[in-house]
């Protein structure tokens, strides 16, 4: 399968509520030393993101202008826009960006940044 694809699906997946919720499956995409600075200034470890997740309202968010660079040899650089598309019908953007790095049983977000924007 294409890397880019194979990333850009499993970013999609994490944006899904039933994968927000499911900590078998962020165990197995996030890495153990994963790390996340959020759009409000605090980062997050790979256990406070699966705790904060579960608390979390769900917002519809789409994927726009994917990017995909290699790095190292199974390491790669994923950049996009996200937007949110909020129940009042509002819509915000963030920028994003995730580093996932592949080991024996498959791809792992080692970490992810989102950066809030102005249209």
């Amino acid at each position: 399968m294409d890397i880019r694809l194979e990333i850009l699906a499993l970013e999609q997946l994490l944006l899904e509520p039933e994968a927000r919720k499911n900590d078998r499956l962020l165990k197995q995409l996030l890495a153990e030393d994963f790390v996340e600075f959020g759009a409000v200034g605090k980062s997050w470890t790979k256990a406070e993101v699966i705790v904060g997740l579960k608390s979390q309202t769900w917002i519809k968010r789409t994927i726009e202008d994917f990017k995909l660079r290699v790095l190292a040899d199974g390491v790669a650089l994923a950049t996009y826009r996200c937007r949110h598309h909020n129940a009042n019908g509002d819509e915000s953007l963030s920028m994003r960006s995730s580093i996932w790095k592949t080991y024996e049983d498959g791809w792992h977000m080692v970490f992810h940044q989102g950066t809030r924007v102005s249209e």
